[in-house]
């Protein structure tokens, strides 16, 4: 794994494509800042997610900067009704292939999470510049989930200018160039931030660390699992939506098996409010179908491959307000298997 490697997975042409119709709608002034300051406030509610790919921290310099959440603005097609999202997404618990792919002893599976997320930093009182910013996440997870795993995260140095002056990113670029050093991790059952004290193995799991023992409670009824969901999920002021929040966290890491999958899929049909959101959502050349819950203010989106029914990524959507369309959160998600650590 090498640094080149890691730092040139988006063209400039992909990304002058993707931000195309970004410009017109961002705001001059900082407004956007505070309301993108409190979604990411928002998910310091939910259980603390040791193995989430984007929980890399910056450190030293980086102080100063305010990372929030991924900018992009995506076209998206005319929503479809509830019915529609239901019978789609039955078709893809159809798809779900019976059986995950065995990893032999000695191999590994190969967990890669790319995003583009937008970054702030103040280079002035009540001025700054704003930015997207590209990371990735690969973890590699043995065959026996007892050894050792390995996660390397990296913010690659990548960046796009949003708001602010060319000046100012070139000041952030300098600012932020020792952070392209992957930050690499080991721990055994992936248990990279314990606590003092606190034991390898002995978690308990959660939806945002779907521990085997954890997933091995989890009823394969899809009824059954939709209220497991609604019990499990915080009450709060996105009301559904936030299920389908909790399953994504479940589902972007990729520790969920294929019974569990084509159940939950079924499950998230009971949703009052999802709609087939978007039929072409593109994640890093993949192509699938998103399937979105509207809180009012914002659209939580999972996006299936239709062919195979796989977990592909997520994205969220601005509905309201001047930023409509703004998508605030984009990643994506891919796995294989390796026959080596870190390799």
């Amino acid at each position: 794994m090498t640094e080149d490697k890691l730092i040139h997975l988006w063209s400039e042409d992909d990304l002058d494509r993707a931000l195309g119709a970004l410009h017109d709608d961002v705001p001059t002034d900082l407004s956007r800042l505070e309301s993108s300051r409190a979604t990411f406030l928002e998910t310091l509610d939910r259980p603390v997610r040791r193995k989430r790919p984007w929980a890399y921290a910056l450190t030293a310099a980086a102080a100063v900067v305010t990372l929030v959440v991924t900018g992009f603005l995506i076209a998206t097609n005319s929503p479809g009704g509830s019915a529609e999202a239901k019978a789609e997404l039955n078709s893809a618990a159809d798809h779900v292939v019976a059986e995950d792919p065995v990893i032999p002893p000695g191999k590994y599976r190969h967990r890669v999470t790319h995003s583009w997320a937008e970054g702030f930093t103040e280079t002035a009182p009540n001025k700054g510049v704003t930015y997207l910013e590209e990371s990735l996440s690969e973890t590699w997870i043995p065959a026996d989930r007892t050894q050792e795993w390995l996660q390397s995260s990296v913010i690659t140095g990548n960046r796009k200018l949003l708001t602010g002056t060319q000046q100012d990113l070139d000041f952030v670029n300098k600012l932020m160039d020792g952070s392209k050093k992957p930050q690499v991790l080991r721990a055994k059952c992936g248990d990279f931030y314990l606590d003092a004290g606190q034991q390898p193995c002995a978690e308990t799991g959660n939806w945002g660390d779907p521990t085997p023992a954890w997933v091995a409670g989890l009823p394969r009824d899809p009824e059954a699992l939709y209220q497991r969901l609604k019990k499990d999920a915080p009450r709060n002021g996105r009301g559904e939506t936030e299920l389908l929040v909790y399953a994504a966290d479940a589902l972007r890491t990729g520790e969920l098996p294929a019974d569990v999958r084509s159940a939950l899929y079924r499950a998230l049909g009971n949703l009052d409010h999802l709609e087939v959101s978007d039929r072409a959502a593109n994640l890093a050349g993949k192509v699938g179908i998103a399937y979105g819950s509207d809180d009012g203010e914002r659209r939580q989106e999972i996006i299936i491959d239709p062919r195979t029914g796989d977990f592909i990524g997520e994205r969220t959507v601005i509905t309201s307000g001047r930023n409509r369309g703004l998508v605030t959160g984009f990643s994506s998600v891919s796995s294989s298997i390796a026959d080596q650590l870190g390799k």
